[in-house]
Formats: C-alpha cells, sequence, structure tokens
C-alpha cells in the first residue's frame, strides 16, 4: 500500500504550537504569524486527515483524543530536526532555549541571568515564556523549567526548588496598618488568589488561616480576588504595597533578600508542588545543558535558607502553629 502524502508542514507546525501551549493566540505569537492564519492551518489539517483535532472553546482549545495521539510524535519529530540542524550548522556559539512561565523568568531566572551568561560567554540563551501557567512541558527547548507536584514522565527531571507559600507584605504596608500579629490582618487589605492550592479544595489564605489555628484571622469578603492565575501579579501587588498576600518562596526570595517584601509571621506551608528542571533524557549530558543544569542548582542552593521558616513554632503572638 502506498504511503500517503503527508500534510503541509506549516500546518503541521501550527497544530504542534497551538497543542503544546493550548491557544492558537500564543502559537501564533511564537511562530510570528496572526491566530487567523493559525486557525486556518489547523482547519486545512483536520480537513485533510478528516478529524477533529481540538475542541474550541471561548478562550483556550483542548485537544481531542486524536490530537492528543498526534502530539507526543509531533513534538518529539519536530525536536529531532531542531537537534540534527544544530549539529549540521556551522556555528561556534552554542544555543540555550530556555521555556518556562511568565512569573518564574521575571522573578526568579532573568534578575540572576547574567551570572550564567557572565560565566558562559559562548552559549547564546533565548527565553520563550509560557504564559501565566506552564502545561505541557515545551519539547521544542532545550530546558523546561516547570511547576507542578511531580514531574512529567518520560524527560530527564531535577528538583529545582520544593516550594513554600509564606505571607508577603511591604513594610510600609505593615507600618501604615499597624501589623504585628495575625490579630491585625483584618484590618489590612489581603490579595486573594482564588485557586485552590494543591492539599485540598481550600484557596492558599485558607489553608494558612487553617494552619495558624485562627480561622477568623483574616476577612475574604473585602479582599482584592485574583480570579484567573495570577502568576507573579500577586508578588507584583504585594511589592507595590497594594495589600498582604501568600506568596511562593521562588517568586519572593529576591524581593525578601532586598528588603521590597518582608514576612512578618508563619506558619510557612509547603505548597505540595515543586519546581522542576526538564531536558529530553539524554540531554543532561550536553556541555550547554549541563553547564545550565549545574548553574541553576548552585543558584538555588540559597533558597534552602528559607525552609528553616517552616520549622517556626511561634508567633509573636504565642498562637501556636497548628
Amino acid at each position: 500500500m502506498p504511503m500517503r502524502r503527508l500534510p503541509k508542514l506549516s500546518a503541521l507546525r501550527a497544530f504542534e504550537a497551538a497543542a503544546r501551549r493550548g491557544s492558537f493566540k500564543d502559537a501564533a505569537a511564537e511562530m510570528s504569524v496572526t491566530p487567523g492564519a493559525i486557525s486556518q492551518q489547523i482547519k486545512g489539517l483536520e480537513a485533510e486527515l478528516g478529524v477533529d483535532l481540538f475542541v474550541r472553546k471561548t478562550r483556550a482549545v483542548v485537544l481531542t483524543p486524536a490530537g492528543e495521539k498526534v502530539l507526543p510524535t509531533l513534538s518529539q519529530a519536530f525536536q529531532n530536526i531542531r537537534q540534527v540542524l544544530d549539529e549540521v550548522r556551522p556555528t561556534s556559539e552554542p544555543t540555550l532555549r530556555i521555556s518556562s512561565t511568565n512569573a518564574l523568568i521575571s522573578k526568579w531566572l532573568l534578575p540572576r541571568l547574567h551570572r550564567f551568561t557572565m560565566e558562559h560567554p559562548e552559549v547564546q540563551v533565548h527565553i520563550d515564556s509560557q504564559g501565566a501557567v506552564a502545561g505541557t512541558p515545551d519539547r521544542a527547548a532545550d530546558v523546561d523549567i516547570c511547576y507542578g507536584p511531580e514531574p512529567p514522565q518520560g524527560m530527564y527531571a531535577e528538583v529545582l526548588h520544593r516550594e513554600l507559600m509564606l505571607v508577603v507584605s511591604n513594610p510600609l504596608l505593615l507600618e501604615k496598618y499597624q501589623v504585628a500579629s495575625p490579630d491585625d490582618l483584618r484590618r489590612v487589605p489581603i490579595l486573594y488568589d482564588t485557586h485552590f492550592v494543591q492539599e485540598g479544595n481550600v484557596t492558599s489564605w485558607e489553608a494558612w488561616a487553617r494552619h495558624s489555628g485562627m480561622p477568623d484571622a483574616i476577612d475574604l469578603t473585602k479582599a482584592i480576588r485574583f480570579e484567573k492565575a495570577p502568576g507573579g501579579q500577586i508578588v507584583d501587588a504585594a511589592i507595590a504595597g497594594v495589600g498582604v498576600g501568600i506568596c511562593g518562596s521562588l517568586l519572593v526570595h529576591a524581593a525578601l533578600a532586598d528588603g521590597r517584601l518582608v514576612c512578618p509571621f508563619g506558619p510557612v506551608l509547603e505548597s505540595g508542588n515543586s519546581y522542576f528542571l526538564l531536558c529530553d533524557e539524554g540531554r543532561e549530558v550536553e556541555p550547554h545543558i549541563r553547564s545550565f543544569l549545574k548553574w541553576a542548582r548552585k543558584e538555588a542552593a540559597v533558597l534552602t535558607t528559607l525552609n528553616a521558616m517552616r520549622d517556626a513554632s511561634t508567633f509573636e503572638s504565642g498562637v501556636e502553629k497548628g
């Protein structure tokens, strides 16, 4: 039986990018075309295959079973193509493509990336943002820094940082409202992430109130609510003095270190999530990737000092940690 003609490469690229990012808009930005062009390419591909690859929703697209079956093979194929082209391309400067969320890139990676580029001037770094929340790993990247309870299967993975959740505030805001203990939180503007945390159907503030043994410590009815995944927005709002928030330790470490934020009291919670360094299996030994992994581990080592906060057993107010 003769092999069927392959669909257009541009259509396959459009599908792979949209499926990986969960958005025609983000795929269009990656490929430097319009969302309409992405949509037309995928419609043509679906027509040629005779099967729907996506379920279109108002603000996102979701893969059908057929799309889920096609995506891993296409992603791996494009990765293989990129890899072999990099091997034959005459250049003495290796390229390192790093992919992660907007929050991780802006709050952790970029403020310290100059140290990596100074140590490794021969490596050309490309940054690729996945938006507010990372979905499936970006297989087109050399290194993906992902967030979740466990790393994905089938990839080389190592822990960058096990996340803690802590109360943070601009110190001037605490002074303005005379906040000295958790009892004072009811009169302070609260930055409220409405998404559930890993330990159950509760938000981070609700989990914190339960662990503190003070279920009525905060009034969420008057809080500033973040209805979508906020990424680094709560960190920015806390630094600006908009309110008191609960944030992940990796995202606020720099602001805690330079005094833009303080953690006035505990408890400090384990979120159940971690940041993982990912790459395709076998690629961790490539010199430029190995250098970045080693550098990232060294940079993250300072974050282990935050683990001591988890062991604090009392507040200044004398309320024991739950």
